[in-house]
């Protein structure tokens, strides 16, 4: 199974939910943000795609398991669009500018990493609907530069797919940052983004999931990422990471 590098017109914002706002409380407000959005004629014509993932429980006994903290509430969003013309177009509209200026009442671009990205691709099976969707969201320690990091992850992802059960993912990648739309973000209200890498995986049956995260080499090498990244329940350091099960909504789709 080959993997690939894909450059794609897209990047992604991680928003966690301030202190005041619970999970619930906290995506009503973003799917309410993500529903203004697309509403809006301009992103409708230059958007692609808009997904939006919200955490659910339905592996949060398979991560407690591997040592995994309880994830910190955290919605993802991912955008895709033809070109930077059509990014653009959108974020020289008024009406997306106000749309984004009322989110700060609870801290939607504050508390925000986003930024644009480039995708390993491990595995892409086509025409499958996802029955279940993890993500990962892995920031540097104070001992790896952000180029360690990739490595790190690139390797244990390789290896995992290596295992007997890889014919049980239907999609897996990496989501690596670049700084192809860096200045735009900005230019939108963003905070210059953090260092960190994304993993995404979705197998079409959650006992898929369930299936490999019980495959004793694949524990292992989660159980070996997460002491090397100092990212399990019993760690002093302070970590933005975080994993967690997802519920997967696309909210446009123009492709």
């Amino acid at each position: 199974m080959s993997s690939t590098t894909t450059k794609r017109s897209c990047f992604i914002g991680i928003h966690k939910a301030p202190p005041n706002l619970s999970r619930e409380g906290f995506e009503t407000k973003a799917g309410a943000i993500v529903d203004a959005i697309v509403a809006l004629p301009v992103v409708q014509k230059n958007l692609l795609k808009l997904e939006i993932i919200s955490q659910n429980t339905l592996m949060g006994k398979h991560m407690e398991v591997l040592g995994l903290p309880e994830p910190a509430p955290t919605v993802l969003m991912s955008f895709e669009y033809e070109s930077l013309d059509n990014l653009d177009a959108m974020l020289k509209d008024p009406a997306l500018r106000k749309v984004f200026e009322e989110s700060d009442d609870f801290g939607f671009r504050k508390h925000a990493t986003a930024y644009a990205a480039d995708v390993y691709t491990k595995v892409d099976v086509s025409d499958v609907t996802a029955g279940a969707t993890v993500i990962g969201v892995f920031t540097s320690p104070p001992q790896f530069s952000e180029d360690q990091l990739r490595q790190k992850i690139k390797e244990v992802m390789d290896s995992i797919t290596d295992q007997s059960i890889q014919n049980l993912f239907s999609y897996y990648s990496v989501w690596m940052q670049n700084d192809a739309v860096e200045e735009h973000l900005l230019a939108l209200g963003f905070p210059a983004p953090k260092p960190l890498v994304v993993v995404r995986c979705e197998t079409q049956h959650l006992n898929h999931m369930k299936e490999i995260f019980e495959h004793s080499e694949v524990s292992r090498l989660a159980k070996e990422l997460i002491r090397d990244l100092g990212f399990h329940r019993d760690s002093d350091s302070v970590t933005e990471s975080c994993c967690f099960s997802g519920d997967v909504a696309t909210k446009l789709n123009n492709y």
